[in-house]
C-alpha cells in the first residue's frame, strides 16, 4: 500500500472511530479493546427501543437444515424466536432448489414464526421480479443481497447503480431492499476509495438500505457504533454477531461489540429487525439460544 493510500484509509477509519488507526497499513486492523462489553456501566443501560422482533439468520444452523429442515425450524421456534431470516433463494424462485416460497413459508409459519427477511444471491434489476414475487408470496418485507463475488468488486459505482434500480422496483412493491456487508467493503479500492462509502453515498436512501453485520464491521477494524452513528436512517437490520479480542466470532454477549449502545440507537438507525447470526458450526442451537437470552436480558 502506498503512502497516499495509507493516508486515505487512515482518514476514513478515523472518521468512523476505528480502533488502532495507526495500523492502517494492515489489511485487517487489530483491536485495541481488551475488555468485554459487559462492564457494569454498559450492562446497566436500559434498552427500551429494540427492534420490533428478534430473529435469527438460519445460515447459523445450515448443517442442521441439511439434515432435517422442518425439525430444525421447529427447534428455532422452541427457543423463543419470533421470526427468521431465510437464505438460499435462487434465480429459479426456489429455496435450496427445492422449496417454493409458499411451501417454505408454510414450514416456517406452522411453527408460529414468520419469514421477516430473505437473503438472495446477487441479482440485477432485470432479475428482480423473481425475488420480489417470492417475498410477496411469503409476506416477507425485506430482501437483502448478501455478498459480492470478487469479480464484481472492481466497479462499486455500477453495483450502486444496480442497487438503486432494484431498490426502486422493490419499494414500488412495498418491500425494503438492502445490501449486507462483510469486511472487504472497508478496504480501499485501487483508486483509493472506500467501497462502503461508495455504496452508501451513491444509493438513494429512500430505495436502498443496508444490513450492518456488526461482526464484519469490527473485523474490518471499524468501530460498529461509530459506523451506525455516521449513517442515521440507512440501516434496515443488523446481524447481531460478536467478536472476541482476536477478532474471531464468539457467542453474542461474550465479546467486545457494544450491543447495548448500538441498540440504543435503533430508532435513529432505522432498523426493523435484529437478526442473530453465529457462523460457528459447533453447538449452533446452543449458540443462538444464548444469543437470544442475552438480547432479551438487555
Amino acid at each position: 500500500m502506498n503512502q497516499n493510500n495509507t493516508k486515505g484509509r487512515r482518514h476514513f477509519l478515523q472518521q468512523l472511530g476505528v480502533v488502532g488507526a495507526g495500523l492502517v497499513g494492515l489489511p485487517y486492523l487489530t483491536t485495541g479493546c481488551n475488555s468485554k462489553n459487559t462492564s457494569s456501566e454498559v450492562a446497566s443501560m436500559p434498552i427500551n427501543n429494540l427492534a420490533k422482533d428478534i430473529g435469527v439468520q438460519i445460515y447459523s444452523v445450515r448443517n442442521e437444515l441439511n439434515q432435517d429442515l422442518e425439525g430444525t425450524i421447529s427447534a428455532i421456534a422452541n427457543l423463543g424466536y419470533s421470526c427468521i431470516e431465510a437464505y438460499g433463494l435462487g434465480l429459479d424462485g426456489k429455496f435450496f432448489g427445492q422449496y417454493s416460497p409458499e411451501d417454505f413459508n408454510a414450514i416456517v409459519s406452522d411453527t408460529g414464526m414468520y419469514i421477516a427477511s430473505v437473503h438472495t444471491g446477487y441479482f440485477t434489476h432485470e432479475q428482480a421480479d423473481v425475488f420480489i414475487n417470492a417475498a410477496l408470496a411469503m409476506n416477507t418485507k425485506h430482501v437483502v443481497i448478501p455478498y459480492l463475488d470478487e469479480g464484481m468488486r472492481g466497479d462499486y459505482g455500477s453495483v450502486a447503480e444496480n442497487l438503486n434500480r432494484v431498490g426502486e422496483l422493490s419499494t414500488s412493491a412495498g418491500l425494503r431492499f438492502g445490501y449486507h456487508n462483510h469486511d472487504f467493503e472497508f478496504l480501499l479500492t485501487s483508486d483509493e476509495r472506500v467501497p462502503m462509502e461508495i455504496l452508501i453515498n451513491e444509493t438513494d436512501a429512500d430505495k436502498v438500505s443496508f444490513q450492518a453485520d456488526l461482526y464484519w464491521v469490527r473485523k474490518a477494524g471499524v468501530d460498529p457504533l461509530e459506523f451506525v452513528q455516521k449513517y442515521p436512517g440507512r440501516f434496515m437490520s443488523y446481524h447481531v454477531k460478536d467478536s472476541n479480542n482476536n477478532l474471531d466470532q464468539t457467542t453474542v454477549g461474550e465479546g467486545i461489540i457494544p450491543f447495548p449502545e448500538i441498540f440504543a440507537l435503533n430508532e435513529i438507525s432505522g432498523v426493523d429487525y435484529l437478526f442473530v447470526e453465529d457462523e460457528r458450526t459447533e453447538t449452533p442451537i446452543l449458540n443462538i439460544e444464548s444469543a437470544l437470552r442475552y438480547i432479551n436480558n438487555l
